[in-house]
């Protein structure tokens, strides 16, 4: 191994130790958001740090989006992402997915919910209008 391949190793290593400890942070930030903007769409759960202890972190987001919901675990400081795919409450597909493709899949289901919401916003108005 020559040099550079050492160094690059040692830069990836200290990237990978500050992402893990920014992720509770995003974690809770993430949650917090979502509940705040989309309430009854999004359920999370906190676990307390320690039987005694006054704190909390977040262990798992979901939100439901109609046909798909999407998933965001964290367990033992590593977060799990999926979506599963379902009707009337039966699940029957759930697929794994890496934390990008889950908050682009995410981000492109919110987008559809918001314009459906503002097209029935629409369409109620000019019903109450006309």
């Amino acid at each position: 191994m020559s040099e550079d391949d050492l160094s690059a190793i040692d830069l990836h290593a200290a990237f990978m130790r500050r992402a893990a400890a920014d992720q509770p942070a995003f974690v809770e930030a993430l949650a917090v958001r979502l509940e705040q903007s989309l309430p009854g769409l999004v359920r999370v759960e906190r676990k307390k740090d320690g039987l005694f202890s006054k704190t909390a972190h977040v262990h798992h987001i979901s939100i439901d989006t109609g046909a798909v919901q999407y998933i965001l675990e964290q367990e033992h400081g590593i977060l799990h992402a999926s979506c599963a795919h379902g009707t009337h409450g039966v699940i029957l597909k759930r697929e794994t997915l890496t934390i990008a493709q889950f908050l682009a899949a995410l981000n492109e289901a919110l987008g559809k919910l918001s314009a459906d919401a503002e097209g029935a916003h629409r369409v109620l108005h000019d019903f109450l209008m006309s």
